[in-house]
Formats: structure tokens, C-alpha cells, sequence
């Protein structure tokens, strides 16, 4: 009998099909309930718009996502709102910590107006007590002098006068020489002067219209002081000028932009030429100005017999001229007086010229009315610099010969010279290059500045333009070149 036997192939395929759909149907049970879970959670979201969810920064969110997206936004919200309560609280005390303190300031304005007010209205009330006082004394015033003047006046001859006045008990003032009650007093310092105008012995008071009265010193003008002298020094020290106005009687004036023709120059006109701009010790001159040329704009000057223009010259190496400045001019009058002008020096050391660079008052030109009158050039040049050239040149060939002697060797940074030459002929190098470097320094000393100059020989005539308003005035005391009036000895007074 024939034995069925089981293939072993079809027992393990039927349970594997068998688990296979098992498997299939458990997976497609579970794919049906995710869209369900999907469409309700849809329907949470379904009532807002895509816009809505854009604004809201959650599209395309899950429903998870979207809620802790709005928590965080709900916890910031309310940081923000304890932090916005919290500003106004400050802001809230400031604004009446503010309006305390404005209070306060309004009140010590208040306070500091009406101090002031009250102030003013004391000044105000002493101020109208004063007068009341002054108007016053002055009524009184006027009463006892009316009341003095008429004779009724009881006070007794010192009545009006304060203490400290020299009076003693028994003294009294002279009584009144007329019925105005005045009374000449003879000045203490006047001097009788007779007839031949010499001083004499005799009472100011006693003596007779013969002679004239003398005094010390002369009354000056009341803004003749020390106040206004000084106001004037320094003036014209800030001005770098002279002082041209000065106590006498006015005569004549030679305004400005005079032009006086027909000078002739006295001294010769030697320029410096100016170095980096300036001019060391430039060398005065002096021009001569007769009678018939000393007019003012075409009015002659009669009392006025001459004058002396006395500046300084600098020289133009470029057109070969002399350049001249007027420093001060000395009128002669015809009695012999003289006046410089501006104001020469009160000392008498003999500084004087060097002090004349004050300002100047004209300039010089030629009869054509050339401003810079021709000359001669005059240099040292020539001679001071080939001499100079010579010796830097021996200086400088000595160096190098006892240069010419020496080794130099460089180990790093170290310089090390020896000499390994002739002994000798570095000495001699050295010997003429220190003598001729003394010999230069000594040419240096004595012609340190090259002198370049413009030369005008004297006699040249000359213009003198005046650039500053000029008071031609005469002093009645002032200093003459001749005095016709014999001085006699000195009489001692007791």
C-alpha cells in the first residue's frame, strides 16, 4: 500500500501566506484610523483663514506646535506688560517728583523778586531821604549866606569855617576890605621883579606898580596833569610813537601829506641793505631846509627861519637806491628859539639818536619825486667771501690728509679707527687744520655780517613829504639858540 507523504516545502509556505495577511489587514486597519485622528485635528484649525495663520507665524504647523507657539507668545506678552507696568510706576513718581521741585523753584523765585523789590524800594527811600537832607542843608546854606551878606548874621566871623583850619583861639581872619566882603591875599610864592627885570627884595604887598610879579612855577591848563601824561606815554608807547602835542602857544601846523621841495641833503645817505627783513644799526642823516623853502601847501612860514630833518636810511640792492625816513624835524624861529617836533627826549645821555626809531613822520625822494634816490652799491662780498672760501678750503685739505693716516674697521655695530700711517703727517693734518679752523672762526667774528650798502654822496637835493600832521609850535620858556639878556649873580634871601 502506497505510504502519502507531506511536502515539507508547502508546511512552511502555507503559514507564511497566512501571516503575510494577517499583517496586511492589521496595516491597513491602521491607515484607515490616521486620517480619521488627521481629519479632526483639521477641524480644530478649520475656522482660521491661511492669512490668519500666516500673521500668526504658524502655517503649516501641527496642532501641537501652533499651541506651544501661542503659550510662548502669551508668557512674552506678559513679561512685557509687567515690564510696561512697571515703567509707568517710575515715570509716574517722576513726573511728581518734577512738579514738587517746580513748585519749589516758582517759589524761590517768588521769594527772590520780592527780597529785590524790597531792596530797591529801601534804596529808593534812602536815596529820597538824601535829597530831602541835601535840599535841606542847602536851604540853610542859602539863608546864611543871604543873612551874611546883609550884615544880620549873629555866628560870628568864624562861624562858617570847619575846624582844622590854623585858626587858633585868638585868631581871626582879616575883616573884609570892601562891602562885598572880599579880601586880596598876596600869593606866598611870588617874587618882585623891578623895572630892569631882576629880582629884588622888596614886600610883594608894599611895592608899587613899577614892578612885575614872578612866580616859580607857571599855572598849567586843568588837563595839563599827571593823570593825562601818563594817559598820553602810554599811548604812544602802545602806538610805537612819540609825543608831537606839547604845552605852547600854536604858530604855525604843516598838516599832513605836506610836501617841502628845495631840501638839500647835509650828510651823506649810506643804506643798509636790509637782511631777512630787518636792519642792524642803519646809519642816520640830516637835510637842510632854508627859509623861502619851508612853505606849508604854498603859505610861507616867516618867523621860522629854517629847520633840520634828521631819520635814518636802507638801502634796495635790487634798484641800487637809499630809502629815507624822517624821524624828527628842529624849527628855528627868528629869535632864536628853537622846537623839535615830535618831542625829543627829556634825558641827556647822549642816547637819543638811538632812540629816534619812534615812528616816523615823512620820507625822502628826489626833485623828480623818485622814492628811493639812486646811489653806489658798496659790498664786502668780494673780499670776505673768497678769504672765507680759502680757509674752509685749507681746513678741509688738512682734515683730509690726517684722515689720510687713519684705518677704519667695523666689527657689528663697533667702529674701531687706528692709525696706521705716518705718525707725523697726521700730526702736521691735524696741527693746520686746527689753525686754520681758529683762523676762520676769527675772519667769521670780525666779518660775521657781509656788508652790502647803497652810497648817495651829500649835497643831493632832496623833497621832504611829511606823513603825519605836524604842530609848529612856539614855547614862550622854551630853550633858545642865543639869550640877548646878561644873567647876573644870584641873590641869597634870607
Amino acid at each position: 500500500m502506497m505510504q502519502v507523504k507531506s511536502n515539507t516545502l508547502l508546511k512552511m509556505a502555507v503559514p507564511a501566506c497566512l501571516f503575510i495577511a494577517i499583517a496586511i489587514g492589521v496595516k491597513s486597519c491602521g491607515s484607515r484610523s490616521q486620517p480619521a485622528a488627521t481629519q479632526t485635528g483639521d477641524s480644530v484649525v478649520a475656522d482660521l483663514t491661511q492669512e490668519e495663520l500666516k500673521a500668526l507665524g504658524v502655517e503649516g504647523d501641527t496642532p501641537q506646535d501652533t499651541l506651544r507657539t501661542l503659550v510662548g507668545r502669551m508668557r512674552t506678552i506678559q513679561n512685557k506688560q509687567v515690564e510696561l507696568d512697571r515703567d509707568n510706576k517710575a515715570l509716574a513718581e517722576e513726573n511728581a517728583r518734577l512738579a514738587q521741585g517746580e513748585s519749589g523753584l516758582d517759589n524761590r523765585i517768588s521769594a527772590a523778586v520780592a527780597k529785590a523789590q524790597k531792596e530797591a524800594e529801601q534804596k529808593a527811600e534812602g536815596v529820597k531821604e538824601e535829597q530831602r537832607q541835601l535840599s535841606k542843608a542847602l536851604d540853610e546854606l542859602k539863608e546864611r549866606l543871604l543873612n551874611g551878606g546883609a550884615g544880620g548874621s549873629s555866628a560870628g566871623a568864624n562861624g562858617d569855617l570847619p575846624v582844622g583850619l590854623g585858626l587858633g583861639a585868638g585868631d581871626e581872619p582879616p575883616a573884609p576890605a570892601s562891602g562885598e566882603g572880599m579880601v586880596w591875599i598876596e600869593p606866598q610864592d611870588a617874587m618882585q621883579m623891578s623895572r630892569a627885570g631882576k629880582m629884588t627884595l622888596a614886600d610883594v604887598s608894599a611895592s608899587g606898580p613899577g614892578g612885575a610879579l614872578q612866580f616859580p612855577s607857571r599855572f598849567s591848563s586843568l588837563e595839563d596833569n599827571e593823570i593825562t601824561r601818563q594817559k598820553a606815554e602810554l599811548a604812544r608807547n602802545a602806538k610805537n610813537e612819540r609825543g608831537i602835542e606839547d604845552a605852547a602857544t600854536p604858530v604855525y601846523t604843516l598838516p599832513e601829506n605836506s610836501t617841502l621841495v628845495g631840501s638839500q641833503a647835509m650828510t651823506a645817505l649810506l643804506g643798509r641793505v636790509p637782511i631777512d627783513g630787518k636792519v642792524t644799526d642803519p646809519y642816520p642823516f640830516k637835510v637842510l631846509i632854508g627859509k623861502d623853502n619851508l612853505t606849508a601847501n604854498g603859505i610861507q612860514l616867516p618867523d621860522v627861519e629854517g629847520a633840520i630833518v634828521s631819520g635814518t636810511a636802507t638801502g634796495d640792492w635790487t634798484l641800487s637806491c637809499v630809502r629815507g625816513d624822517v624821524q624828527s624835524i628842529t624849527f628855528v624861529f627868528s629869535d632864536g628859539t628853537v622846537r623839535t617836533v615830535p618831542s625829543p627826549a627829556k634825558s641827556t645821555d647822549g642816547s637819543d639818536n638811538k632812540n629816534r626809531s619812534g615812528g616816523s613822520i615823512g620820507w625822502l625822494s628826489d626833485e623828480h619825486g623818485v622814492p628811493c634816490l639812486a646811489g653806489e652799491r658798496k659790498s664786502n662780498a668780494s673780499t670776505y667771501l673768497p678769504t672765507l672760501f680759502a680757509l674752509s678750503g685749507a681746513t678741509a685739505a688738512a682734515e683730509a690728509m690726517a684722515e689720510g693716516e687713519m684705518t677704519s674697521s667695523t666689527e657689528g655695530t663697533d667702529v674701531t679707527r687706528t692709525l696706521t700711517g705716518d705718525a707725523g703727517t697726521y700730526a702736521l693734518g691735524k696741527a693746520v687744520s686746527g689753525g686754520m679752523q681758529e683762523t676762520t672762526n676769527w675772519v667769521r667774528q670780525r666779518y660775521g655780517q657781509t656788508f652790502d650798502a647803497i652810497y648817495v654822496p651829500p649835497g643831493l637835493r632832496v623833497a621832504v613829504h611829511i606823513t603825519r600832521q605836524l604842530p609848529i609850535d612856539y614855547e614862550e620858556q622854551g630853550r633858545r639858540v642865543k639869550y640877548d639878556a646878561a644873567v647876573g649873580p644870584q641873590q641869597h634871601l634870607d
